[in-house]
């Protein structure tokens, strides 16, 4: 079999070899713990400092912030939401936490948890455009809201919610907002006085950086309580031996994200633009979805109308092509397209593709080639069933 082709990077992505290079020191010489007052933990001090500094810079976040490394973007999500409920809940009655129905599983479960002590989670829906509306927000503020916890952009339709509208309409009721902005560093510019929210969080193994990684970024002047207590760890904020080979490799990956930038919303979005639209010249029955939306430049799902996702993924994995239907922290792309208003027959037919900075012309025209025949082959196979079913209840 040919090289595989990897296309699911909003599920996770390679970590960097040089990323992986910078961490290998802390994982043999380097090993002692930051917080011991000896040599052997002040001598990773200047690394510490050089990681946070590349986070900081990615972020745009400036001095008076605070930026907390965690394990990953979920823990950071869980860090939000139940420092809220600590922070703001049990000091004010404020109870109610609202995310959308297209979030991803950190959000929706840790509200979910939320609900059993009391706390009532309100699902804003999406709009048909695949992305949900501030009006929609601030519909669903009463009284009692605490929390807007929301994902910045979707990585299965790849639909960029408009943040700062939703920040406007938060600030202007005096709610706290959060977001997820995994899939948006290094694929969007942006201010973030301009976006306007309290608290961002981000996984690392979506930027080159490896599992294990994530951070949350505490705008200055906001409350927000620890979430793993047991030392005085990172300012209070997370208890916890540091960990530095993480740290020191998503520092490096941060900065790389900040060289790449202009590569993924030019030249990535061209081959993203290239493999759509070889998939729709090759198999016109597809049908993409969200296309004329404001989307990430390296990922789209498209729908292919009678064959099951389930089934294609399958197949295309058979060929080596790799691609997501959902599932771990996403929803199933099914349940995500349905709560935007699509059919449920088209829902399930639907591939989300997402490409990265390593992906290349070769890969894509090979995939266009293979995801064409697959499809049509299924489409086939597809059509005979249909047929002796129609046969059968004749």
């Amino acid at each position: 079999m040919a090289k595989p082709i990897y296309l699911d990077n909003s599920t996770t992505t390679k970590p960097s070899e040089s990323t992986v290079q910078k961490m290998l020191p802390y994982l043999t010489a380097m090993w002692g713990s930051p917080s011991a007052p000896h040599q052997k933990g002040q001598e990773l001090f200047p690394a510490i400092e050089d990681a946070l500094k590349g986070i900081y810079e990615m972020l745009g976040a400036q001095e008076a912030d605070d930026v907390i490394f965690t394990s990953c973007g979920a823990e950071a999500v869980n860090h939000v939401l139940f420092s809220a409920y600590y922070d703001i809940t049990r000091n004010t009655g404020k109870n109610q936490f609202i995310t959308s129905n297209i979030d991803e599983a950190p959000t929706l479960m840790s509200i979910g948890r939320l609900e059993q002590l009391g706390c009532v989670g309100k699902l804003v829906e999406a709009n048909p455009l695949g992305y949900v509306t501030a009006q929609s927000i601030a519909d669903a503020f009463t009284p009692r809201t605490a929390m807007v916890s929301l994902a910045w952009a979707n990585g299965l339709t790849g639909v960029i919610n408009p943040v700062s509208e939703i920040a406007a309409a938060c600030k202007a009721r005096g709610v706290i907002l959060h977001l997820d902005a995994t899939h948006i560093l290094g694929k969007l510019y942006f201010d973030l006085e301009e976006v306007g929210a309290q608290l961002i969080s981000f996984n690392g193994d979506q930027l080159h950086a490896p599992k294990g990684s994530g951070a949350l970024y505490i705008k200055g002047g906001s409350k927000c309580s620890p979430f793993i207590l047991g030392g005085s760890e990172q300012a209070g904020y997370r208890a916890g031996a540091l960990n530095v080979p993480c740290l020191v490799a998503l520092g490096s990956a941060a900065r790389e994200v900040i060289d790449q930038r202009d590569l993924l919303c030019t030249e990535v979005a061209r081959l993203r633009n290239k493999l759509e639209v070889g998939i729709l010249d090759g198999f016109a029955a597809a049908l993409p979805l969200f296309r004329d939306q404001e989307r990430l430049p390296n990922c789209f799902s498209m729908a292919f109308p009678g064959i099951a996702n389930e089934a294609m993924l399958y197949a295309l994995n058979r060929k080596g092509v790799y691609a997501s239907i959902g599932g771990g922290a996403f929803q199933q792309i099914g349940l995500v397209l349905m709560a935007s208003g699509i059919a449920e027959t088209v829902a399930h037919t639907a591939i989300n593709f997402s490409l990265s900075r390593e992906t290349n012309e070769c890969e894509v025209d090979a995939a266009i080639e293979i995801i064409v025949d697959t499809a049509k082959r299924l489409a086939k196979l597809s059509s005979h069933i249909e047929k002796g079913k129609e046969t059968l209840w004749d």
